[in-house]
């Protein structure tokens, strides 16, 4: 789908994509994510700049389903971020070079906006935005800025950007927090910059509600297992939980690269072996039996990046129920506020055996209810996409925050 692009010199500084620029076509409609798509497409060009696996995370997961959405609609070209530090640092001068000498009027700039200090190496692009007179999308998918605020990147970004930046949060609640806190108070910006977009326009619907295995009731989690994503504590939950509900089970899914993290379960797993399950790194059918021998999504998180965790959505999407911490857009998106964890362990190991125990009552209504709750996301998030969509490919258009 892509193919390197441009003729300005490459030099390679730390493998992999640091150094490339690509050029994608506009796919077909069959080919795309979403329904959401117009039928127009723009005749500009579309930069697109984010980083790509590798590594393998949330935001870049979403980048690729993000970059084949706007292909169907534009012809994109792709500004990696890098990897490694050096190509980070070659990335933010070469990118801002290229939209410099390459930008032209009517192209469209989507910037996914990376977390902590990648926020700086975006201001020379940014800036040569600026100068080719154009303004960027900027889609925000972390919370820091608003839970550290105020985070001098974002400011910096906000000031580097000019009048006719565009924001893009992940719900409306974020939406609103990042506006009062940024553009409202940023000088000389207009009111109404910002959007709101759920993730869950790019992932589609869930299966149908099935009925219950004959198995002991199970919690499951799946990540990239750290700390802040709460494993521990969920480790100490489970163990809690066991007092009142002995036959339980608990699957963890996910890779780690905490020795001391991965220590913990393993010595969980050996204490507790008919009762803790852990299957590493899952994809593809291994992730669908996951969310189909689970009862429960456990998300006790306290990442201060966490915003719209795709996990959330995908359990939905399998009919299982979530509880999880308010972190981040989790209260915007979870059934109701009590399913939201207080991470103390007693009150939270009762939430989950009302839950378990509800579920067993009517294990088939509660399916479909999870499943039509993600409808009622998604058909939201399609709304959304229509009209992110629309003024993207129309960039005179004002944009609300309503």
């Amino acid at each position: 789908m892509a193919v390197p692009f441009g003729n300005l010199p490459c030099i390679a500084m730390g493998g992999g994509s640091d150094h490339k620029v690509y050029l994608s076509k506009k796919l077909s409609p069959e080919e795309g994510m979403s329904d959401a798509a117009p039928d127009g497409a723009s005749n500009g060009r579309l930069w697109f700049l984010g980083s790509l696996p590798p590594p393998l995370n949330g935001q870049s997961n979403y980048n690729i389903a993000m970059l084949a959405y706007l292909s169907r609609i534009a012809t994109t070209a792709v500004l990696p971020l890098g990897t490694t530090f050096a190509g980070k640092l070659w990335r933010s001068i070469a990118n801002a070079a290229t939209l410099l000498l390459r930008a032209r009027a009517g192209d469209t700039v989507y910037v996914s906006v990376p977390g902590q200090s990648g926020t700086w190496l975006l201001l020379p692009a940014i800036g040569a935005l600026r100068l080719r007179g154009l303004a960027p999308w900027l889609h925000h998918h972390s919370y820091r800025s608003i839970n550290l605020w105020p985070q001098q990147g974002i400011r910096m970004l906000v000031a580097v950007a000019g009048r006719n930046q565009r924001h893009v949060l992940l719900s409306p609640g974020m939406r609103d927090r990042f506006a009062a806190l940024y553009l409202q108070r940023a000088r000389r910006q207009p009111r109404g910059q910002a959007i709101a977009l759920s993730n869950a326009f790019l992932f589609g619907l869930g299966g149908q509600a099935h009925r219950r295995p004959d198995r002991a009731p199970t919690l499951g989690h799946a990540s990239v297992l750290t700390r802040a994503k709460g494993v521990f504590y969920l480790l100490d939950l489970f163990k809690r939980l066991l007092v009142d509900l002995p036959e339980a089970r608990l699957i963890i899914a996910g890779p780690t690269s905490d020795p001391q993290l991965l220590e913990a379960i393993e010595a969980a797993v050996a204490r507790n072996p008919a009762s803790i399950d852990y299957r590493g790194m899952v994809t593809g059918a291994a992730k669908e039996m996951f969310y189909r021998d689970i009862d429960l999504f456990v998300l006790p998180t306290t990442l201060i990046d966490e915003a719209e965790p795709l996990v959330m959505l995908e359990a939905y999407a399998s009919g299982v129920d979530v509880v999880a911490t308010d972190t981040g857009c989790i209260a915007d998106r979870i059934i109701a506020r009590d399913r939201l964890l207080t991470m103390d362990l007693d009150t939270d190991s009762a939430l989950i055996l009302r839950r378990l125990t509800a579920m067993s009552t009517d294990w088939e209504h509660a399916r479909a209810a999870h499943l039509a709750h993600l409808e009622g996301i998604n058909t939201e998030a399609q709304k959304e996409a229509k009209s992110f969509t629309t003024l993207l490919l129309d960039p005179a258009r004002d944009v609300t925050t309503t």
